[in-house]
């Protein structure tokens, strides 16, 4: 049993160590198209790197999962950003001797994707053994404000250290991860649960949070929905940035309106803890569908040049406190042996569902235009919001408190919802 001042005191640490991570990763994902710009002058070349890391994190989600769930999690942590610290190292050398290739920007992409993948699993299945059950819910709001704090810290200063020299954000980067990596020696040791000696990495292994989640109606539907928004939101942001470089908006008011979605993201996550004590039950899924439907309409019939980055602020800012209260059921509800394995699909579906929106909203701009596009957008979501309302799985989730970190369940028990 943790004792409950270590047990906030490794919380602390991982969520530093987090957040340096998230520096390093916001910085490179911002970098790396430019960079492949710079050297190939290739655009297509250039969003093949960011294709490369979106891939690298779908592939790698099972895998990690398993990967929590089998083994010590804070040493997978610790390999995790050691081999990241020497990849962005080598490549800031070879950019500092005017020797980085094509290839060398794609394989940091891959190895970045793959391991900001098995951390991030790692990570958040890692917190019900940390803090108590009832402030579970307080630590993924707080993860959630890391990650926004690190891609606004991330993105701002990877566009000023590449001003100054191509190696500097990657040196910045590796630095992060060894800052990362020592915060994470004074976490205690993470061992996973007892399970049964396995050879190999058998499929049933790697499907057993998809099995998991399939017995859990909540969790099942909980994810479709996530994943809906996160598509739509995707798409939205895509129509809005598209519609207004088209427009002949400057890049500097583009960056505006971006900079306007991770402000309001960063005082949401702030304000989640207050707002879920306001928003009990399933209403703070509900009021982001509904209010995410209404703002998509308002963004497509109100003017203004920054009316869209203002109404996806909003919605960004209430987004956090229906990301913390679901992911909060999915730790509590999920027995520790399936964390990882159960955070990693979700992960994976939040992360498909964000890859395809500029695909798509880049074919429904083209036919239709941005009106059109956007009230599309907006009355699907608003069917979405409607039967989400209409469930009777989320209108009544099931008991979260008091659920056990049950370290003696076997994989192979799942469990049912009554």
């Amino acid at each position: 049993m943790t004792h409950p001042q270590h047990g906030k005191r490794d919380f602390t640490l991982l969520w530093a160590s987090q957040t340096f991570s998230e520096f390093a990763y916001s910085t490179s994902l911002i970098v790396l198209p430019l960079l492949v710009l710079t050297v190939t002058g290739s655009a297509s070349q250039a969003g093949l790197v960011g294709f490369a890391d979106a891939v690298a994190i779908l592939a790698a989600g099972l895998p990690a999962g398993a990967i929590a769930d089998r083994y010590d999690r804070r040493t997978v942590m610790l390999w995790c950003e050691a081999v990241l610290v020497v990849v962005f190292g080598a490549l800031a050398v070879m950019l500092w001797a005017g020797a980085a290739s094509l290839t060398a920007l794609l394989a940091l992409a891959l190895v970045n994707g793959a391991a900001t993948a098995v951390l991030l699993a790692t990570g958040e299945a890692m917190i019900p053994t940390l803090v108590a059950p009832e402030k579970v819910s307080d630590a993924v709001a707080m993860n959630s404000a890391r990650t926004y704090a690190g891609q606004l810290a991330g993105t701002s200063a990877g566009g000023f250290l590449q001003a100054a020299k191509s190696a500097f954000p990657f040196l910045a980067g590796s630095v992060a991860h060894l800052l990362g990596f020592v915060l994470l020696l004074f976490v205690k040791r993470q061992p996973a649960a007892p399970r049964p000696e396995t050879k190999g990495w058998p499929a049933k292994e790697l499907l057993e949070g998809v099995t998991w989640i399939r017995t859990q109606p909540f969790l099942r539907l909980g994810i479709g929905f996530a994943t809906a928004t996160n598509f739509f939101y995707g798409s939205v942001y895509f129509i809005v940035i598209a519609s207004a470089q088209t427009s002949g908006m400057s890049t500097g008011l583009i960056g505006v309106m971006a900079a306007l979605l991770g402000v309001g993201g960063l005082f949401g996550a702030l304000a989640a803890p207050k707002l879920q004590r306001v928003l009990t039950g399933s209403r703070p899924i509900f009021v982001v569908l509904w209010l995410f439907a209404v703002l998509t309409v308002a963004i497509a019939l109100l003017p203004g040049s920054y009316t869209p980055g203002i109404l996806l602020g909003i919605t960004a800012f209430t987004a956090p406190t229906a990301n913390a209260y679901f992911t909060t059921y999915q730790l509590l509800l999920t027995p520790d042996t399936h964390r990882g394995r159960v955070m990693s699909v979700a992960n994976i579906c939040s992360a498909g569902g964000g890859a395809i929106a500029p695909l798509v909203g880049g074919v429904a701009y083209d036919l239709c235009g941005r009106l059109v596009s956007l009230l599309v957008c907006g009355g699907v979501l608003g069917l979405v919001a409607l039967c989400a309302v209409l469930s009777p799985v989320m209108r009544n989730p099931p008991s979260r408190h008091g659920v056990p970190d049950d370290r003696s369940q076997q994989p192979d028990r799942v469990g049912n919802t009554a």
